[in-house]
């Protein structure tokens, strides 16, 4: 089982990674002095206030707050767990990724999965070699026009007509029968015997978006049980949160856009004519999850339905879910087949070209919004107007601010004449620079905040000022982190933020990295020095004060009173007293 991820091997990844090629593989940057700008992909604006440093390796945005490293950005575009970023992150930089021997917090369980994982890729390898074996399934694949590198890039397997082929396997393998059916490969079977859940069927295997097999889809070769049977869900798979093949797709790096499908052939058929970017949904209708998945890979998503009642009321609610996430910088698009027609077999009779015509004339959701809600309407009359205006209130009211909505806005009212009482949120005031900017720091977060943003200047500085008995808010943690920039040689502002990600200090770190200091490095380095000077005398205050509580209260003793004249007249001496 994969272990812990080694700090010391983070360190060397954020010392090899570039965040401006990180941010810049998904969203473009323009230069603006030492750092980089662009349009917040994290919310939606029309002026930049998205920006990224090179010196930093930082990201942070000033409308919405978005802030972090290389390994926060990819983790919050791409949608990856911690884990997975570094795996994206060193693949960048032709690192491998070690594993230390440890426990974690949820030990049981990541032994639980881990085993998933374990008995679905030998399920995986199984059927492939099953259909090596098999003339009558790769016929059945030739005769559909899936040719040998389609099946090998789509991983495409079998899963033989035999009650229990597969799980007779893995039981000789060592998977324990509870971990086949958490996994989704096998059941009970009337009498208690485990048998298969897939039987005689083309199995295409679906993916996480780490690459690992965690289910799979199986197309019937006969006439017994349905014609497409998916996995049951499991502590590994659940179908509303993935899309088959997006791992796949975002493997040659992030599309122009995504075209959705809704059957495993019909993305293998798109892929051997040309349109790699075909990902499919998994059984269910498109959730709110698929389309952040969708819009963190591509900005257009193009959803390819049958033309018929039951496909445009797949459309309508795959609208009405987009709605909500809809920006600017993104589009959904909607393609209507042929009555009797889906993207296999169309893709066939018309070729790529006829196919990549009909894309181009996909209607945009605003387009399909108006006129589906208008089908049945008579717009020439004010009541017909009246009454589109009153049907689309409550789906537009679902679109977050900004230009977008501002735009469907004037839309219904070109079409109808009037908006109705329906008008376009107002987008938030940018608060958040301005918030930081005029809270003033104290000593300490202000020498916190030129470390954190200068962690060379640690180097040189003189901590027997900060060894004062007593408590004083955030001292502790300074002479923390002076001694944490010592230690590292190279160090950065990200791999700060990465040590103190999941501790408490964390947030505080990353709003302390993004403020304005208004000093070049060299006027900085005695601003620090005055901070710990001032630090300095806060804590023989704070100290003198305490002891003269004690002697009012209690008295003194022999030693306390000897400290309280040595912290006296330490004060006097250096004139600490001001601040």
């Amino acid at each position: 089982m994969p272990g812990l991820i080694p700090e010391s091997f983070i360190e060397t990844l954020l010392e090899r990674v570039d965040i401006a090629d990180v941010v810049g593989q998904r969203v473009p940057l323009k230069p603006a002095g030492h750092e980089f700008k662009a349009c917040c992909p994290f919310h939606d604006e029309n002026t930049p206030s998205f920006y990224v440093s090179p010196q930093k390796q930082f990201y942070h945005c000033f409308g919405c707050g978005a802030h972090g490293t290389a390994i926060g950005f990819v983790m919050q575009h791409d949608g990856l767990e911690f884990p997975a970023a570094i795996e994206e992150l060193a693949s960048m930089v032709g690192l491998e990724v070690p594993r230390t021997e440890g426990k974690a917090p949820d030990d049981a369980q990541k032994r639980q999965r881990e085993a998933l994982y374990a008995a679905l890729d030998a399920a995986q390898n199984f059927f492939r070699n099953t259909l090596r074996k098999s003339d009558a399934a790769r016929a059945y694949l030739e005769q559909r026009g899936i040719d040998a590198p389609t099946a090998e890039e789509f991983g495409i397997g079998l899963a033989p007509d035999e009650w229990s082929a597969l799980t007779d396997r893995l039981l000789e393998q060592g998977f324990k029968p509870e971990a086949l059916e958490q996994a989704g490969l096998s059941s009970r079977a009337r009498n208690n015997n485990l048998i298969d859940r897939f039987r005689n069927r083309i199995m295409f295997p679906i993916h996480d978006r780490r690459g690992r097999v965690i289910a799979f889809g199986g197309r019937a070769l006969g006439e017994d049980g349905p014609k497409y049977l998916n996995s049951a869900e499991s502590p590994v798979f659940h179908k509303g949160r993935e899309l088959y093949r997006l791992f796949n797709v975002r493997k040659g790096g992030l599309p122009e856009r995504l075209l959705v499908v809704e059957g495993y052939m019909d993305a293998a058929a798109l892929h051997q004519f040309g349109f790699p970017e075909a990902v499919a949904t998994l059984g269910t209708a498109v959730t709110a999850d698929h389309l952040e998945l969708m819009f963190r890979a591509t900005s257009v998503v193009i959803f390819c339905f049958d033309g018929d009642a039951a496909g445009r009321r797949a459309a309508w609610k795959g609208l009405e879910t987009a709605l909500p996430v809809m920006r600017s910088d993104r589009e959904v698009r909607f393609l209507f087949l042929p009555e009797g027609e889906d993207p296999d077999s169309l893709v066939r009779s018309e070729g790529a070209e006829g196919l990549e015509s009909r894309l181009d004339d996909a209607a945009p959701l605003s387009q399909f919004l108006f006129e589906e809600l208008g089908r049945k309407l008579d717009l020439s009359t004010p009541d017909g107007r009246a009454r589109l205006v009153a049907l689309a209130q409550p789906l537009l009211e679902k679109l977050p601010a900004g230009p977008f909505a501002n735009l469907m806005a004037d839309e219904l009212d070109r079409r109808a004449g009037h908006s109705g009482s329906w008008k376009p949120p107002e987008t938030p005031r940018n608060t958040y620079q301005s918030g930081l900017s005029e809270r003033p720091l104290t000593p300490v977060q202000y020498a916190v905040a030129i470390l954190v943003q200068h962690p060379e200047l640690a180097a040189r500085l003189d901590t027997a000022r900060l060894e004062v008995p007593g408590e004083l808010k955030g001292v502790r943690f300074l002479a923390q982190l002076i001694d944490f920039c010592r230690e590292k040689p190279n160090i950065s502002t990200a791999l700060i933020l990465e040590h103190w990600r999941d501790k408490p200090e964390g947030r505080f770190l990353s709003s302390l990295a993004i403020r304005d200091l208004a000093g070049k490095v060299e006027q900085l380095e005695p601003a620090l020095e005055e901070a710990l000077d001032r630090i300095h005398a806060q804590l023989i205050r704070a100290r003198v004060g305490r002891l003269q509580q004690i002697q009012a209260s209690d008295g003194l003793s022999d030693d306390q009173n000897a400290e309280l004249r040595h912290w006296l007249s330490k004060r006097v001496a250096g004139n600490t007293g001001s601040s």
